[in-house]
């Protein structure tokens, strides 16, 4: 109890101790949204629980991954482990291809396995918004956990009128010797636009809170960035947008570091690159019944994998080809808002390797998936406002020498917001969303690991993967409450926002990788009856759980005296296997994060800490090996000074992250994330 005491106080001592002084009038919570979500366009962002990270504070934390960059938020976490190019995001219980990936307005279909998803460099980000529950009505397939909606930096970023200018970035970490350049060109002349940014990260090995080498965190990352956009005139606009990343390293085997050992002899040689190219049309003539706006869209990411003992690379490549025309219509009291998008995953895998203990993806495979929604909404009263929408789709999976797995899915949506005071508002929604399998779940073969040879002479034991072409899609039912309430002038110049949401979301046919392992002599008698060890370890299908529940709630409460600005937050989930009553894996822990930030704005500099106390978390399946997992305190402190007079366009950040070097896992690994860092980034805009 004495050193968590000792932790809060060290996380608020530095924003409290000038607290005395008096600064200018400022105002902290006003967001401005740039690039419009769906959720934004159908004022869904009234009635649902959706985080926001803007960049500065991507600026203040120096993130490695989206995943770290929204950590702080409550029931978001990272998913994962501790290598920045294997995390991705978990959003109240849910993860993987149950999270829905949008860059700049288009959907990113790469879940494929424990590979990486997410390579977009947080230094070239913008902002962040993180949209919490099903939402499947405006997005379809993938976004039964929500959205992670990532916007790059645009023109307006760097220029504030007409003009040619840019922004260079420099970035020190000291906790695996991490270089980072970042450097991006812009120009605003009347009706055109145009950016071209880049960047560039190497990172060695890095260390655990205990000192022990982190193996497989040494990579290297490159990502570009072109963006294009002409008003062609008042009522047309034009825009394209290219994107590229390539990532390369040497990953632990099982990239999400679950029943991964710290091991350099357990890495593979990975690298990923990942190219996307956008094509965007609007019409916005003088009629209040068109907002068109047309997107094309191709993405194109390959995998080469290689490992000691192997002959040759596996590749796998993953291409998505999609279109989406939406439009915005106001019709008297009535904001409509339809669309229809589709796109084609296509899956090519091959397997140079001649090891034949490997898993064999569905080579050739592809989902074609095609839906069209609308949405209304209505102010019923003054105080009164409803938003209502429904989503079809249909969807086919097919892969050579398996059934085609044909589906549809109608994903209706409703929510009501309450203005019951200037101060408090309240409201409630109920969402449908469904996820549709990938070829891999659906075609998967081949072997998924080995136990070695247990008799000599006999081959390896290995575990192997059933297909399972009869996989239905998820299907989910979220009920939410939330709470908004506002107060201003509390001790004359402060302002204190509270939020507090209430879920329950109730997944049907929750698609899970069922691992069956024989016992030991079940095991041995196998081998000796086969002659091989070939699946005598059992086997791994995915399969259908009838019905799975998740619950819980979320309390945030950010309070600004002045130029103090205090925030903390509550976030718990609780995951069950209603049928057997067992507990479902990949449940976060229950988490809170303290902040606090003063700002010396006479000396145009802001200093911070945030804090995170994440509690045990012993609600394991039987089937998980690692756990129970032990609650862990984290601490960073910030500093950032940003000059308004002579040197205006630097800015300089310092950062201390995992301030005291806590070794600490968190839940579903078994490797240990990264100590104490030291981070520093230098920045000038011009």
């Amino acid at each position: 109890m004495e050193n968590k005491l000792t932790l809060v106080a060290s996380a608020v001592v530095v924003a409290l101790s000038p607290a005395v002084h008096a600064q200018q009038d400022i105002s902290i919570f006003d967001e401005i949204v740039v690039a419009e979500s769906r959720a934004v366009k159908t004022e869904q962002d009234k009635t649902r629980s959706i985080e926001r990270v803007n960049r500065d504070q991507l600026d203040e934390a120096q993130p490695n991954s989206v995943a770290e960059a929204v950590k702080f938020e409550p029931n978001v976490s990272v998913a994962g482990a501790n290598v920045p190019g294997n995390q991705s995001v978990n959003i109240r219980g849910l993860q993987g291809n149950k999270v829905l990936q949008i860059i700049d307005g288009t959907r990113q279909n790469i879940q494929y396995g424990h590979r990486p998803s997410y390579f977009l460099d947080p230094a070239l980000i913008s902002d962040i918004e993180v949209v919490k529950g099903p939402i499947s009505s405006l997005y379809g397939s993938g976004a039964i956990g929500g959205v992670v909606v990532q916007n790059t930096l645009t023109a307006d970023d760097i220029l504030d009128d007409d003009g040619l200018g840019g922004r260079v970035r420099v970035g020190y970490q000291d906790n695996g010797d991490v270089w980072s350049n970042t450097a991006a060109i812009a120009s605003k002349n009347g009706n055109i636009d145009w950016l071209i940014g880049g960047s560039y990260q190497d990172a060695g090995i890095k260390e655990q809170g205990d000192g022990t080498k982190l193996y497989g965190s040494e990579a290297t990352n490159k990502t570009g960035l072109a963006k294009l956009n002409w008003q062609i005139n008042e009522a047309h606009k034009a825009g394209i947008n290219f994107r590229y990343a390539d990532l390369d390293g040497r990953p632990p085997v099982v990239g999400d570091s679950s029943g991964q050992l710290n091991d350099p002899d357990l890495l593979i040689k990975r690298r990923t690159t990942d190219q996307s190219v956008a094509l965007d049309y609007g019409f916005n003539p003088a009629n209040e019944l068109i907002k068109l706006e047309v997107a094309l869209f191709h993405n194109d990411t390959e995998i080469e994998e290689s490992a000691d003992g192997r002959v040759g690379d596996d590749i796998s490549k993953i291409k998505t080809t999609g279109f989406s025309v939406t439009n915005e219509s106001v019709a008297g009291d009535f904001k409509i808002f339809t669309g229809l998008d589709g796109y084609e995953d296509k899956l090519n895998a091959t397997r140079i390797s001649t090891d034949d203990s490997r898993p064999t993806p569905p080579d050739g495979s592809k989902t074609t998936t095609v839906g069209a929604f609308g949405y209304v909404n209505y102010n019923v009263f003054e105080t009164v406002m409803l938003d209502a929408g429904i989503r079809y789709d249909t969807f086919t999976s097919e892969a050579d020498g398996f059934d085609d797995n044909d589906e549809s899915a109608w994903s209706p949506s409703v929510g009501a917001r309450w203005q019951a005071q200037p101060w408090m508002a309240w409201s409630i929604r109920y969402d449908e969303a469904f996820r549709a399998p990938n070829t891999t779940e659906l075609y998967m073969d081949g072997t998924h690991f080995s136990f070695g040879e247990i008799i000599p002479g006999m081959g390896e034991v290995t575990n192997s993967f059933t297909p399972n072409a009869e996989l239905k899609p998820e299907k989910s039912q979220n009920i939410e409450i939330r709470g908004e309430f506002n107060f201003e002038q509390l001790l004359g110049d402060d302002e204190l926002t509270i939020t507090a949401a209430a879920f329950r979301n109730k997944v049907e046919d929750f698609i899970n990788l069922e691992v069956v392992v024989p016992e030991f002599g079940d095991i041995m008698q196998c081998v000796m009856m086969s002659g091989s060890g070939a699946g005598c370890a059992g086997t791994s299908k995915s399969s259908n759980i009838d019905n799975a529940e998740l619950e819980g709630y979320e309390i945030a409460a950010d309070y600004r005296y002045q130029s103090l600005l205090l925030g903390l937050s509550y976030g718990q989930t609780r995951g069950k296997n209603t049928d057997t009553n067992e507990w479902l894996s990949n449940i976060p822990a229950d988490k809170w994060v303290a902040q606090a930030e003063y700002g010396f704005w006479d000396i145009d500099t802001k200093v911070g800490t945030r804090a995170i106390f994440a509690s045990d978390q012993k609600r394991t399946p039987a089937s998980d090996s690692q756990g129970p997992y032990k609650g862990y305190e984290l601490v960073d402190f910030y500093v950032s000074w940003e000059p308004t007079s002579q040197l205006e366009g630097l800015k300089l950040d310092f950062a201390v992250n995992n301030a005291f070097d806590k070794n600490y896992r968190t839940p579903w690994t078994s490797v240990y994330q990264p100590g104490r860092s030291f981070r520093l980034a230098a920045q000038y805009t011009f």
